[in-house]
């Protein structure tokens, strides 16, 4: 029987718009062969509503974590497993300017609900060094992304959903049936959408051993250093490479991680496990959804880049919503749109 929609990869995108489809009534085909080397696999899970140096809100943060929360919960509660923990994040300030700027963004009424603690935090300086402080940002937290995603294979493969093998564009052009691709940075090297504005982007990371660190918050210094849900482990990184020679892990960037460890952490760490993944990021930081124009079967959802787990489950929502009733997409996402204009005379 030719399902109502068939899914290439089952990394967060493929598993967010699968569930997305399912809770709508659709019957869902999804294709997988289980990658180590996927976007996921340099992911740390985090959720995080403010970013960068200048302390300013993700894009359409107000409408994606209330999403995510609700999605994450329906699936934990689906799964019987915690697929999401609110955290609090906190940065460590590193001057007398940065102060000033965290200070001057919690004035900002746009921001209280992840700034409301306008406390000046002094984190254990026996483990940290952090001596200009550090300040608390509300409403991130972590997926715990590898549980999740084996927990939702196995759901897959329980209801006949999953298929493990591969399904090219090449071939999905021979068939009749939808097909959308969630296949990561494939899809930026090959096929039909490789016209759209790809920015790819490889990230690296270490799983680390500290004998007692935080365990309730996530820490950002010169790199992020959040629980990896084990004990004693946590994760560290990731970085950002936009320029490459090869996408397994590499001696320069796990030194580079190091070194921005001993830049934070007063404890000794011991390094358990060096990874590496490649992100399908967008040249404009927004993610690609959608049927190709002139293949009208074959869509995509991909391009989520460092924010996946944030932006894959208001997405998929919005994805599904479109397949399922007509529901228009925005003009800054759809892929119809962006084709057609590439492709045109």
């Amino acid at each position: 029987m030719t399902p109502d929609i068939t899914i290439v990869g089952q990394g967060i995108c493929g598993s967010l718009l699968s569930w997305a489809l399912i809770q709508r009534g659709l019957s869902v085909r999804v294709y997988d062969t289980g990658s180590h080397l996927s976007a996921t696999a340099a992911a740390s899970g985090l959720l995080n509503p403010i970013t960068g140096k200048r302390y300013v809100k993700s894009w359409m943060v107000d409408d994606l974590i209330p999403t995510a929360e609700k999605v994450y919960a329906d699936l934990g509660q689906a799964l019987s497993i915690q697929v999401y923990t609110p955290m609090p994040i906190y940065k460590l300030l590193g001057s007398i300017r940065e102060q000033n700027d965290w200070s001057a963004r919690t004035t900002d009424s746009t921001y209280q609900q992840y700034l409301s603690d306008t406390t000046l935090h002094k984190l254990n300086e026996d483990w940290l060094i952090n001596d200009f402080g550090a300040f608390a940002i509300q409403g991130g937290g972590i997926v715990h992304t590898p549980s999740f995603l084996s927990r939702y294979r196995e759901y897959l493969r329980d209801k006949g959903m999953l298929y493990e093998e591969s399904l090219t564009q090449e071939e999905a052009l021979q068939r009749k049936d939808r097909i959308i691709f969630c296949d990561g940075y494939r899809s930026a090297r090959e096929g039909i959408f490789t016209t759209l504005p790809w920015q790819i982007v490889k990230g690296e990371y270490l799983l680390i051993r500290i004998k007692e660190f935080y365990d309730d918050r996530i820490v950002g210094g010169d790199t992020t250093i959040s629980p990896a849900g084990q004990p004693g482990l946590w994760y560290a990184g990731a970085t950002y490479q936009w320029h490459y020679e090869t996408i397994a892990p590499t001696a320069q960037y796990r030194d580079e991680v190091i070194e921005s460890l001993h830049q934070m952490l007063r404890v000794p760490f011991e390094v358990v496990h060096h990874g590496a993944g490649v992100r399908p990021s967008t040249r404009y930081r927004r993610p690609f959804l959608g049927f190709h124009p002139q293949h009208p079967h074959i869509g995509i959802f991909n391009g989520m880049g460092t924010k996946g787990m944030s932006l894959a489950p208001y997405w998929s929502e919005r994805l599904a919503a479109h397949i399922a009733d007509g529901t228009p997409l925005p003009d800054e996402v759809d892929v119809t749109r962006q084709l057609s204009v590439s492709t045109a005379p």
